[in-house]
């Protein structure tokens, strides 16, 4: 299939807010065979990205950073499987590509000790290179690459990071076959990458992440469901199934895992449901209770497109200005569509899932 070409939606900051109650689609694979759960509420998209530039199913998991002087200059980190790293602006456009080959999954953190004082370090999955790309984020957003470690997992596939009390960051990184590798990143406030333990899964792995607060790690077994285990406990640590596929909540492939933790400690963790088309919520603070799921429908007030088939995403409760005063909820959409174009991923503003939900809006804002 060849994909189209149509003109990018910008809007600004006044249009945003405007939009926040109100859809061209996803990429350039095959039409979508799940019908949409129309039984779940809706939420919309307000922002999309430019294209990656990769065709067929290229794009998958998002990186917020997000800027240390104003927020509303904060960035979008993606990653084209098929060519390399995008980073975007609040408003969708491209404003730097690193061309990296088969970049699968990405994450980041802020306040990383180093010797300069504290820094911003991205990690990535380099297919390509059978590596995990690290880059140094500057205070401007400027991402460079720093090194490329070698990495004994035969195919990487996802990742995610942990930054503990100390400053001392770890990354899990994980394959398709199901192995782990953690690594801790800093020593010393320097970047010395040194493995500190490995575990498998019994299947496929990608999704992850680790809540810095409490030092604990949820992982997505694509076939299975999401495990929780200690930090850094590695082969050693107990893991505990907090859902599973054969629930009514989540349909495999279990993909993109992320946290919406507010300041006030409040934290809701977020799974894209890939084999629906869904996006589930549990809260952390209450035994991790589902909270309920939600679609990412067509917007007419926009003419943004849903999400479909969400490979990895990205969440963040900081106010970023105007109609993503409590956050935003980033995707990757696997069919843009209306006009057909290849993949690219979608902004939602939090405050559509707080309503859609009937979250306590007073938890779920900073």
């Amino acid at each position: 299939m060849t994909c189209g070409v149509r003109k990018r939606r910008v809007l600004t900051a006044a249009g945003l807010a405007a939009l926040m109650t109100g859809g061209l689609t996803g990429g350039c694979s095959e039409e979508p065979g799940v019908s949409a759960r129309t039984d779940l509420p809706a939420v919309y998209a307000v922002v999309e990205t430019e294209p990656v530039r990769g065709g067929g199913d290229a794009a998958d998991d998002p990186a917020i950073w997000i800027h240390p002087e104003d927020a509303s200059l904060s960035l979008v980190l993606g990653t084209d499987k098929r060519r390399g790293l995008s980073v975007y602006d609040l408003s969708g456009r491209e404003v730097q590509f690193l061309a990296r080959g088969r970049v699968n999954n990405v994450d980041l953190r802020q306040g990383v000790a180093m010797a300069g004082g504290p820094a911003t370090l991205a990690v990535a999955t380099n297919r390509s290179e059978v590596a995990m790309d690290i880059y140094r984020v500057s205070g401007e957003g400027r991402v460079e690459l720093a090194l490329a470690q070698a990495l004994e997992i035969d195919d990487p596939y996802g990742i995610c990071m942990h930054l503990d009390a100390a400053g001392i960051a770890y990354a899990y990184v994980n394959g398709s076959g199901g192995e782990y590798e953690i690594w801790r990143l800093n020593n010393g406030g320097e970047l010395k990458p040194e493995r500190i333990d490995r575990f498998s899964l019994p299947t496929k792995p990608e999704g992850c992440v680790v809540d810095d607060r409490t030092g604990v790690a949820y992982i997505g077994e694509e076939e299975h469901g999401i495990w929780k285990m200690p930090a850094r406990a590695g082969g050693s640590g107990e893991k505990t199934l907090l859902d599973s596929v054969d629930s009514d909540r989540l349909t495999a492939d279990v993909e993109g895992l992320d946290i919406y933790r507010t300041r006030q400690g409040h934290a809701i963790l977020v799974a894209s449901s890939q084999g629906d088309y869904t996006y589930a919520f549990y809260d952390l603070n209450d035994g991790d209770r589902y909270l309920g799921s939600v679609r990412i429908a067509d917007n007419p007030a926009s003419g943004i497109d849903g999400a479909e088939e969400t490979d990895g995403l990205a969440v963040s409760a900081v106010n970023l200005g105007a109609g993503l005063e409590q956050g935003v909820l980033v995707v990757q959409d696997g069919f843009n569509r209306r006009p057909e174009e290849k993949q690219n991923f979608k902004l939602v503003p939090f405050s559509s899932v707080v309503s859609a939900l009937n979250l306590d809006a007073t938890s779920a804002s900073e």
